[in-house]
Parts: structure tokens; sequence; C-alpha cells
């Protein structure tokens, strides 16, 4: 579910520990693994951080953290595994709104993972958004909006109103992740955010780099949930519900 989380201070430790799981475990982990690398040699066992401890009160969120691997993500996320061994993935995003009422929603290049997909700008926690143990998910957020549509966060030319907001837990029946959310308003139209953004394409298609969204979507927010409920897209499970609170939000 979502919710609002302005009225809490949201703190995130990080153990730069991996955890420990059951020997049978880890061996269908491995196992699976080694049958994926047979299918894409590309595939790269980096560092991934997982969620190991979640609590929160009327004034706090705290989040611990500490380190798996890529294989034990993929084992999770295509096979599922019991909850307390689960890789519990932390990533953050940013759902922007232009200054005449539009959301700016990524449709994911075609060369993804997960083609077509959408979702708002973010991503997975990063070593380099750590720093004595203490994660600025804020850094996070900053860094994939710069890099997937070329907007600064910390600039006051491009953005009024920035906040960190919203947090989504999964559901039952759902992939564990943890999902927090900051809110920004554009000071930009729909039209100057998708000429923006469709310079910054051109710039990455030229220079031969990375592509995230292969396109992006201005979405009207009086008629967002219609318009994202008749897109045939595939859609991160967050989406809806982030813009169906955000409306409900003052």
């Amino acid at each position: 579910m979502i919710k609002n989380i302005e009225k809490q201070k949201l703190i995130i430790n990080y153990e730069d520990i991996k955890i420990a799981l059951p020997k049978e475990i880890r061996e269908k982990i491995d196992n699976n693994w080694s049958e994926f690398v047979k299918q894409n040699p590309n595939l790269w066992n980096g560092d991934v951080t997982r969620v190991s401890c979640y609590t929160e009160s009327n004034d706090e969120i705290n989040i611990l953290c500490q380190k798996t691997d890529y294989a034990h993500y993929l084992y999770e996320e295509r096979k599922g595994l019991p909850l307390e061994f689960a890789c519990v993935n932390i990533s953050a995003g940013c759902l922007l709104e232009t200054i005449d009422g539009h959301y700016v929603i990524g449709e994911l290049d075609e060369k993804m993972s997960y083609p077509h997909m959408l979702q708002i700008s973010g991503g997975n926690v990063d070593k380099k958004d750590m720093e004595n143990g203490i994660v600025d998910i804020m850094k996070t957020i900053s860094r994939e909006v710069m890099e997937e549509i070329n907007i600064d966060l910390n600039n006051p030319s491009q953005i009024s109103n920035l906040l960190l907001k919203y947090i989504y837990n999964s559901e039952k029946g759902e992939q564990p992740k943890v999902q927090i959310f900051a809110k920004a308003r554009l000071n930009m139209t729909a039209e100057e955010m998708k000429e923006h953004y469709n310079n910054y394409f051109e710039y990455l298609i030229k220079n031969n780099l990375e592509l995230e969204f292969g396109r992006i979507h201005l979405v009207d927010k009086r008629k967002a949930i219609e318009r994202l409920e008749k897109m045939d897209n595939p859609k991160r499970d967050y989406l809806i519900p982030l813009i169906k609170t955000d409306l409900l939000s003052k």
C-alpha cells in the first residue's frame, strides 16, 4: 500500500555485510544463476541492497539494509522465496508534475528487461548514495532523475516544491519490496517537458549512451487514472496506487 510519510522521519541504515542464507537455498540460487548465465553470458552477479528490517512508529520509519547479490534478486523475482529469506528490494523515485498539471510517466525502452513498462523516474539504491552507513535516499532519487530524464532536482530554475512524500510496501502476492517516492513540481509545461526530453533522447542516441526510457508520457492528472488504465503497457505495481494517493493528497 501507498502511504504519506511527510510527518515521519525516514532513517535508512546500511550494513556492509552479506546476508547469510541457508545452504539449501543458496544452492538453489546458485544453480538457477548458472542456468541464466548459460542463456545470457553478459549477466553480472553484482551487489544488491536488500531490506533486512523495517519498523515504524507515528514519528519515524527505520529501515535496515544489508547486501546480497543479483543472483538472489533474480531468483526471488522469478521463483520466489519465503519472506524471511526473500530479496526485499529497496528503490526510490520522483513523481513529477508539470506547472500545467501533467504527470511525467516514463516508458522503458524496448531493450530494457521490461520493455514498454510504465513507471516514474527512479531506481535502486546504490553505494554512492551512502555515507558512514547512512543511506541518503534523496541522492538516489536525484541521481536517477538526472540520468533518466536530465532534470536536476537541486536546480530551483527547473524544480519547485520538492518533498519526500510517499512510501510503498508490497502487498501479498507481489515481489517483496520497499519503494520511496518524492514529489516535485516542474517549472515547465507539458509541452516544454516533452521538448526537453526529446532533446535529451537525441543526445543519448547520438553519443551511444544508455537509454532507459524510449519515450515519456505527459498525462493530464484530471484524467490520469482513466488514461493509464486504458493503456496496454505493463505497469509497475506502485504506479496507479501512487497516482490515486497523490490525487487525494492536499
